[in-house]
């Protein structure tokens, strides 16, 4: 291919058609036939239909692999962070993650297959590597910050001193994390008090985003539900100004004490 018609193309082809393109290089004096057979091999580059059919091959199955690849890896990665409970999310996010790489698909093996001819399989794959990874990644990204993390299942013991005098255990409900530093411990119904189930919520927040243990700030309710046709709405007593707090829990904040007076209705 003539050097100079080689540089008009690079520089002009993606710009205009071929038919602009061939009767500007045959105006500016270049043989027709010498024109013709420039933009068959320049089109045969561009496009990769010069590479070999047995590389183009192994070329769109490692495409299409690593897209597949990535689409299983998040769905995978999903349930073993999240549990069995984050299977229907995951199979949604990854259905529209589908899509995504597909298109990402379609595109990457387009611009692959222009570097075929010069680079090999192996280069050209980076593209799709490139595209895999990064709609892959944000998916992941995405999916991880929507779906919760499971709760922890633990006990609680709750006492209460006379004159409402209450002592009794139950199965109980323990977040960390969830967005911020911190420890949200929810209560079955762990008995009867005046007749009304009980129920404990207990949650703080950490001073340290890298440690769930209580810092400044620690909340209590216990809750009194109603029963019965007729019966007051649920009663809480939760910590005012004037609550006194003592608080002694294990660094990971899944194990501990609080013991607590002067909660209020």
């Amino acid at each position: 291919m003539d050097p100079e018609i080689k540089r008009y193309l690079d520089e002009h082809g993606a710009t205009y058609t071929r038919d602009a393109l061939r009767a500007s290089l045959i105006d500016g004096g270049h043989d027709p036939a010498a024109v013709d057979a420039a933009l068959v091999q320049w089109e045969t580059r561009r496009t990769g239909r010069g590479a070999d059919p047995e590389k183009r091959r192994t070329f769109g199955r490692w495409a299409i692999g690593l897209h597949v690849a990535a689409l299983v890896a998040v769905f995978i990665l999903i349930v073993a962070l999240k549990g069995t409970t984050a299977v229907g999310v995951a199979l949604l996010g990854c259905a529209v993650l589908g899509v995504a790489l597909v298109i990402g698909w379609a595109i990457s093996s387009l611009i692959g297959r222009a570097l075929l001819p010069g680079a090999g399989a192996v280069v050209a794959l980076i593209v799709p590597a490139i595209s895999a990874l990064l709609l892959g990644g944000t998916c992941f990204a995405l999916l991880n910050a929507a779906v919760g993390t499971p709760p922890h299942q633990g006990t609680v013991h709750l006492e209460i001193l006379a004159p409402r005098a209450f002592d009794a255990s139950g199965d109980a409900s323990c977040y960390v994390g969830g967005g911020s530093p911190g420890v949200q411990v929810n209560s079955q119904s762990l008995g009867t008090l005046d007749g009304k189930p009980v129920s404990v919520s207990v949650g703080w927040y950490s001073d340290d985003p890298n440690n769930p243990a209580p810092g400044s700030s620690t909340s209590i309710s216990v809750f009194l539900e109603a029963t019965g046709e007729g019966e007051k709405g649920p009663v809480f007593f939760s910590v005012i100004f004037s609550t006194k707090l003592e608080v002694d829990v294990a660094p990971e904040g899944l194990t501990g004490t609080i013991r607590f007076e002067g909660l209020a209705e």
